[in-house]
């Protein structure tokens, strides 16, 4: 059951306090978004495998929710969506505006609640959520993507995951990651199967076992290989996506609340 308003608001203000504090680690600056245009669905790097299920997007009403500071609405314009983007941080918001104004492009981005977008209903074609719903209330803000999705419309996310109880045990025992908020956490797969509800999971891969991390802060630098090396295990061991870190997904809006249970099983 989804939590009342007055709990909403409580949430959003965590989220506007926390968000402050990375707006003001922000230095906008132009991006190469050419990996983000047309990328192989073999990918190794979620986002650009979100980018992949994107598809065709020219012409198509893309909403960014939880845009941040824009970085992807640049790489979405530039494929030829027509976007608006929303994000609860007015400093995030601001700095969205900037990276647009460097990349010489526009499209509506404002300050507001993910749970009350204000949009029409049934006037998005495409949700392109990237590592916003481990931060909300699940129940509310997936009615509030259904409501604004068109019939047979999708929603792609990308998340944080932790279905293993030994790994949540293991990184209890770590410092807890700077900049969070009270109530994010990596989402269950039982919250996994609620954010599914009223939609169909098409596409489905898990990104990123827990040494990748490990070993690229002992390197102090990112890895390619060893991220390569995760998602080769990732697709010859399925069973060890209980492990992955990251999921990403893309799902059609159905007419009727329905759910497959084992869509979040094992990598598609």
């Amino acid at each position: 059951m989804s939590v009342n308003a007055a709990q909403l608001a409580l949430r959003d203000l965590a989220e506007i306090e926390r968000s402050a504090v990375e707006a003001s680690k922000i230095k906008v600056k132009i991006r190469n978004v050419d990996r983000y245009m047309s990328p192989p669905a073999d990918t190794i790097y979620p986002l650009e495998y979100a980018f992949h299920l994107l598809g065709d997007v020219h012409g198509k009403r893309v909403l960014d929710l939880g845009c941040g500071s824009g970085e992807n609405v640049v790489p979405l314009l530039r494929r030829g969506a027509d976007v608006l983007a929303i994000d609860i941080s007015p400093e995030l918001v601001a700095a969205a505006h900037t990276r647009l104004e460097m990349a010489g492009l526009e499209a509506p981005v404002w300050a507001g609640t993910a749970y009350d977008t204000g949009l029409e209903s049934e006037s998005i074609d495409i949700v392109f959520s990237m590592s916003l719903l481990h931060h909300l209330d699940i129940p509310a803000v997936r009615e509030e993507i259904r409501r604004v999705l068109k019939p047979g419309g999708v929603l792609i996310i990308k998340e944080p995951v932790r279905f293993s109880r030994l790994y949540g045990r293991i990184r209890s025992w770590l410092p807890d990651p700077m900049d969070t908020s009270t109530y994010e956490h990596p989402l269950t797969r039982n919250e996994l199967v609620n954010v599914e509800k009223g939609f169909e999971v098409q596409n489905l891969r898990y990104f990123r076992l827990p040494f990748v991390p490990v070993v690229e802060r002992v390197l102090g630098k990112h890895s390619r290989g060893i991220w390569s090396v995760s998602d080769v295990t990732l697709r010859w061991a399925q069973l060890l996506s209980q492990f992955a870190t990251l999921v990403v997904a893309r799902m059609q809006k159905q007419a009727e609340p329905q759910v497959r249970m084992g869509a979040w099983a094992h990598a598609a």
